[in-house]
Protein backbone atom coordinates (compact mmCIF):
# COMPACT_ATOMS: atom_id res chain seq x y z
CA UNK A 1 0.00 0.00 0.00
CA UNK A 2 1.05 3.42 -0.94
CA UNK A 3 1.29 6.22 1.87
CA UNK A 4 0.77 10.39 0.38
CA UNK A 5 -2.78 10.44 -1.24
CA UNK A 6 -3.20 6.92 -0.46
CA UNK A 7 -3.36 6.97 3.53
CA UNK A 8 -3.81 10.63 3.56
CA UNK A 9 -4.62 14.02 1.99
CA UNK A 10 -0.81 14.68 0.86
CA UNK A 11 -1.74 16.91 -2.50
CA UNK A 12 -3.67 19.28 0.03
CA UNK A 13 -1.54 19.33 2.84
CA UNK A 14 2.01 17.85 3.24
CA UNK A 15 3.09 17.57 -0.73
CA UNK A 16 2.86 21.68 -0.52
CA UNK A 17 5.63 21.81 1.92
CA UNK A 18 7.64 19.09 0.53
CA UNK A 19 7.96 20.74 -2.72
CA UNK A 20 9.25 23.90 -1.07
CA UNK A 21 11.92 21.63 0.84
CA UNK A 22 12.92 20.33 -2.23
CA UNK A 23 13.50 22.70 -4.05
CA UNK A 24 15.21 24.91 -1.03
CA UNK A 25 17.30 21.76 -1.03
CA UNK A 26 18.41 21.61 -4.62
CA UNK A 27 19.24 25.66 -4.90
CA UNK A 28 21.56 24.94 -2.21
CA UNK A 29 23.21 21.63 -3.04
CA UNK A 30 23.56 22.83 -6.39
CA UNK A 31 23.98 26.49 -6.42
CA UNK A 32 21.15 27.31 -8.93
CA UNK A 33 18.30 29.36 -8.54
CA UNK A 34 14.44 28.23 -7.33
CA UNK A 35 13.22 28.30 -10.52
CA UNK A 36 15.43 25.96 -11.97
CA UNK A 37 15.74 23.94 -8.35
CA UNK A 38 11.92 23.62 -9.40
CA UNK A 39 12.69 22.29 -12.85
CA UNK A 40 15.07 19.66 -12.13
CA UNK A 41 12.44 18.60 -8.84
CA UNK A 42 9.94 18.08 -11.26
CA UNK A 43 12.20 16.77 -14.08
CA UNK A 44 13.43 13.79 -12.10
CA UNK A 45 10.60 12.93 -10.46
CA UNK A 46 9.14 12.16 -14.02
CA UNK A 47 12.31 10.61 -15.12
CA UNK A 48 13.46 8.35 -12.22
CA UNK A 49 10.17 8.37 -10.01
CA UNK A 50 11.94 10.13 -7.47
CA UNK A 51 14.06 13.39 -7.43
CA UNK A 52 16.53 12.30 -5.10
CA UNK A 53 17.81 9.83 -7.91
CA UNK A 54 18.42 12.21 -10.55
CA UNK A 55 20.26 14.22 -7.89
CA UNK A 56 22.91 11.36 -7.14
CA UNK A 57 22.94 9.91 -10.36
CA UNK A 58 23.42 12.81 -12.36
CA UNK A 59 25.53 15.21 -9.53
CA UNK A 60 26.29 13.17 -7.13
CA UNK A 61 24.14 14.55 -4.31
CA UNK A 62 24.28 12.43 -1.10
CA UNK A 63 20.93 10.27 -0.77
CA UNK A 64 20.58 10.25 3.09
CA UNK A 65 21.86 14.16 2.65
CA UNK A 66 18.80 15.32 0.17
CA UNK A 67 16.48 13.33 2.06
CA UNK A 68 17.24 14.84 5.42
CA UNK A 69 16.95 18.40 4.15
CA UNK A 70 13.86 18.26 1.85
CA UNK A 71 12.10 16.28 4.68
CA UNK A 72 12.16 18.09 7.76
CA UNK A 73 10.06 17.56 10.72
CA UNK A 74 7.87 20.28 10.15
CA UNK A 75 7.10 19.81 6.92
CA UNK A 76 3.96 18.06 8.46
CA UNK A 77 2.48 20.80 9.62
CA UNK A 78 -0.16 20.64 7.52
CA UNK A 79 -0.86 17.08 8.11
CA UNK A 80 -4.39 16.44 7.56
CA UNK A 81 -5.43 13.82 9.71
CA UNK A 82 -8.98 12.11 9.09
CA UNK A 83 -7.70 8.44 11.11
CA UNK A 84 -10.90 7.83 12.09
CA UNK A 85 -11.19 3.93 12.44
CA UNK A 86 -8.75 3.91 9.72
CA UNK A 87 -6.48 1.64 12.34
CA UNK A 88 -9.38 -0.81 12.43
CA UNK A 89 -10.12 -0.94 8.59
CA UNK A 90 -6.63 -1.90 7.77
CA UNK A 91 -6.58 -4.42 10.60
CA UNK A 92 -8.90 -5.80 8.84
CA UNK A 93 -7.19 -6.35 5.56
CA UNK A 94 -6.46 -10.09 4.53
CA UNK A 95 -3.11 -11.40 4.79
CA UNK A 96 0.56 -9.35 5.43
CA UNK A 97 0.31 -5.12 5.19
CA UNK A 98 3.39 -3.73 3.31
CA UNK A 99 3.75 0.30 3.24
CA UNK A 100 5.77 1.22 0.09
CA UNK A 101 6.56 4.55 -0.71
CA UNK A 102 9.25 6.42 -2.30
CA UNK A 103 9.00 8.66 0.38
CA UNK A 104 12.19 8.45 3.05
CA UNK A 105 11.42 6.34 6.07
CA UNK A 106 11.67 8.99 8.75
CA UNK A 107 9.07 10.91 7.27
CA UNK A 108 6.64 7.81 6.76
CA UNK A 109 7.25 6.64 9.82
CA UNK A 110 6.27 10.33 11.14
CA UNK A 111 3.36 9.89 9.38
CA UNK A 112 2.07 6.50 10.15
CA UNK A 113 2.71 7.70 13.95
CA UNK A 114 0.27 10.79 13.47
CA UNK A 115 -2.75 8.75 11.87
CA UNK A 116 -1.95 6.50 14.36
CA UNK A 117 -1.65 3.35 12.05
CA UNK A 118 2.24 2.47 12.39
CA UNK A 119 1.27 -0.91 14.11
CA UNK A 120 -1.05 -1.56 11.35
CA UNK A 121 1.87 -2.55 8.97
CA UNK A 122 3.97 -5.63 9.22
CA UNK A 123 6.43 -3.92 6.87
CA UNK A 124 7.57 -0.44 5.61
CA UNK A 125 9.95 -0.53 2.52
CA UNK A 126 11.03 3.38 1.92
CA UNK A 127 12.94 4.37 -0.55
CA UNK A 128 16.42 4.05 1.33
CA UNK A 129 15.55 0.02 0.86
CA UNK A 130 14.88 0.30 -2.87
CA UNK A 131 18.27 -0.05 -4.01
CA UNK A 132 19.55 -2.04 -7.60
CA UNK A 133 22.32 -2.08 -9.50
CA UNK A 134 23.88 1.81 -10.24
CA UNK A 135 21.54 3.20 -7.41
CA UNK A 136 18.00 3.80 -5.93
CA UNK A 137 15.00 1.59 -7.78
CA UNK A 138 12.26 3.31 -7.17
CA UNK A 139 8.41 2.84 -8.15
CA UNK A 140 7.61 2.65 -10.58
CA UNK A 141 10.38 0.68 -12.29
CA UNK A 142 9.87 -2.99 -12.93
CA UNK A 143 12.57 -3.94 -10.63
CA UNK A 144 11.07 -2.52 -8.26
CA UNK A 145 8.28 -4.91 -7.85
CA UNK A 146 10.13 -8.01 -8.96
CA UNK A 147 12.09 -7.60 -5.82
CA UNK A 148 9.27 -6.83 -3.70
CA UNK A 149 7.45 -9.62 -4.85
CA UNK A 150 10.43 -12.13 -4.52
CA UNK A 151 10.71 -10.39 -0.77
CA UNK A 152 6.63 -11.56 0.06
CA UNK A 153 7.76 -14.86 -1.53
CA UNK A 154 4.52 -15.50 -2.95
CA UNK A 155 3.10 -15.61 -6.72
CA UNK A 156 2.72 -11.93 -8.42
CA UNK A 157 -0.78 -12.67 -8.77
CA UNK A 158 -1.13 -13.08 -4.74
CA UNK A 159 0.06 -9.50 -4.18
CA UNK A 160 -2.30 -6.39 -4.39
CA UNK A 161 -0.67 -3.31 -4.93
CA UNK A 162 -3.02 -0.18 -3.91
CA UNK A 163 -2.02 3.35 -5.30
CA UNK A 164 -2.93 6.11 -6.33
CA UNK A 165 -0.35 6.86 -8.84
CA UNK A 166 -1.69 5.18 -12.08
CA UNK A 167 2.16 4.60 -13.45
CA UNK A 168 3.03 2.80 -10.02
CA UNK A 169 0.13 0.47 -10.82
CA UNK A 170 0.94 0.12 -14.40
CA UNK A 171 4.24 -1.23 -13.87
CA UNK A 172 2.91 -3.86 -11.17
CA UNK A 173 0.40 -4.98 -13.33
CA UNK A 174 3.10 -6.24 -15.90
CA UNK A 175 3.89 -8.68 -13.38
CA UNK A 176 0.63 -9.79 -12.81
CA UNK A 177 -0.14 -8.44 -9.30
CA UNK A 178 -3.45 -7.10 -8.84
CA UNK A 179 -4.20 -3.17 -8.62
CA UNK A 180 -6.41 -1.11 -7.20
CA UNK A 181 -6.71 2.53 -7.98
CA UNK A 182 -6.93 4.83 -4.77
CA UNK A 183 -9.01 7.67 -5.21
CA UNK A 184 -9.48 8.57 -1.71
CA UNK A 185 -8.29 12.16 -2.10
CA UNK A 186 -7.25 12.24 -5.54
CA UNK A 187 -10.86 13.36 -6.37
CA UNK A 188 -10.05 16.85 -5.12
CA UNK A 189 -7.31 17.55 -7.26
CA UNK A 190 -7.72 19.51 -10.72
CA UNK A 191 -5.52 17.25 -12.64
CA UNK A 192 -7.13 13.92 -11.10
CA UNK A 193 -10.22 15.30 -12.85
CA UNK A 194 -9.06 14.95 -16.11
CA UNK A 195 -8.34 11.51 -15.75
CA UNK A 196 -12.26 10.18 -16.58
CA UNK A 197 -11.65 6.37 -17.81
CA UNK A 198 -10.49 3.57 -15.93
CA UNK A 199 -7.22 2.23 -17.65
CA UNK A 200 -6.96 -1.75 -18.43
CA UNK A 201 -3.91 -2.41 -16.14
CA UNK A 202 -6.43 -1.28 -13.43
CA UNK A 203 -8.32 -4.01 -11.57
CA UNK A 204 -10.50 -1.97 -9.23
CA UNK A 205 -11.05 1.17 -7.48
CA UNK A 206 -11.48 2.69 -4.05
CA UNK A 207 -13.17 5.85 -2.69
CA UNK A 208 -11.99 5.28 0.30
CA UNK A 209 -10.11 2.67 2.80
CA UNK A 210 -13.53 1.03 3.64
CA UNK A 211 -13.41 0.23 -0.07
CA UNK A 212 -11.04 -2.50 0.61
CA UNK A 213 -13.27 -4.35 2.85
CA UNK A 214 -15.57 -5.16 0.44
CA UNK A 215 -13.03 -6.01 -2.18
Amino acid sequence: MDLDDTLHDAANGTLKNIDFSMIEAIKNLLGIDRKNANLIRKKYWSKYGATVVGLNKLHNVSISEFLNNSHPPEILSNLKVDSFRMSTRIKRLNGARWLITNSPEKYAILVLKKLKIKKCFDKIISIEKMKGPGGLKPKPLIFQWKKLIRLAGVPASEVTVVDDCLRNLRSAKKLGCETIWAQCFKSKDKDFKVQISTPLFVDKKIKNLSGLLRI
